[in-house]
């Protein structure tokens, strides 16, 4: 029954924030009108390159790597505990980083983080015999 968490990590747990993303505006419509060259590096394909994927990719690695290590070391006797403390510890990095990614908040986007979490805490406390032990 773990695989819940699994399945519901790119399904539930994570997809209200990052469909919030599409919310966010760097700058305001006017100014993006008045000035179009802001977004110049755009047609280029630069800020969407193969680097900047690289670099995500190497970024999520890393944190992966620290939070799996972190479980690993904190809690090494009991594996069912590491599962569900690394998992919580990917959903709230998860949030976390779509926190720092917005450049300017709608309430929409609160709203996503907020029910993201509530989710994962719903799913925490009525399914703990699954994930718990």
């Amino acid at each position: 029954m773990i695989y819940v968490l699994y399945s519901s990590y790119s399904t539930i747990y994570t997809m209200f924030p990052v469909f919030s993303l599409v919310l966010d505006k760097d700058v305001k419509s006017e100014v993006a009108m008045l000035y179009p060259e802001l977004y110049k590096d755009l047609l280029k394909g630069r800020p969407l390159s193969f680097k900047t994927f690289l670099i995500w990719v190497l970024i999520s690695i890393y944190q992966g790597s620290i939070i799996m290590y972190g479980a690993l070391l904190l809690f090494e006797s009991e594996f069912v505990h590491i599962v569900a403390i690394s998992f919580t510890s990917l959903i709230l990095t998860e949030l976390l980083m779509v926190a720092l990614t917005i450049q300017t908040w709608h309430w929409l986007m609160i709203v996503a983080e907020l029910l993201s979490l509530a989710c994962y805490i719903a799913s925490l406390v009525f399914l703990h015999e699954f994930i718990g032990g």
